[in-house]
């Protein structure tokens, strides 16, 4: 059940995600690009947040979207969701690494498939 439309919940996270950071909410305002009196207000529960401004804040505050009741990485296949599990914790060196990687494979593939026909 996805919880976005719930103003106190939202309101909530959103609050303690940025105080667990040390973020004020001007700092959070000017990152999103929103007034900080829009933030006070997304933050009482007054407002929610367009969908644009919701995942630029969920993305800044580093808030997984799961608390909201989306489960975006979740297929039917086992394999795509160990990889995209991957992928999703990964570090940024880590990710390069997948990257490059992945290239290499998929260019050793192409030759192997080329040579074959």
């Amino acid at each position: 059940m996805m919880k976005f439309d719930d103003k106190l919940f939202l309101a909530k996270q959103i609050k303690e995600h940025r105080k667990k950071l040390g973020i004020t909410q001007e700092e959070l305002a000017e990152k999103v690009e929103l007034s900080t009196q829009h933030i006070s207000r997304i933050e009482s529960g007054c407002y929610i947040p367009s969908l644009k401004s919701f995942f630029s804040i969920v993305s800044v505050l580093n808030i997984d979207l799961k608390i909201f009741g989306f489960n975006i990485n979740k297929t039917n296949n086992t394999v795509k969701d160990k990889l995209i599990e991957k992928v999703l914790s990964a570090t940024d060196a880590e990710l390069i690494f997948y990257e490059n990687s992945i290239d290499a494979i998929s260019e050793s593939l192409n030759k192997v498939k080329r040579e074959l026909l």
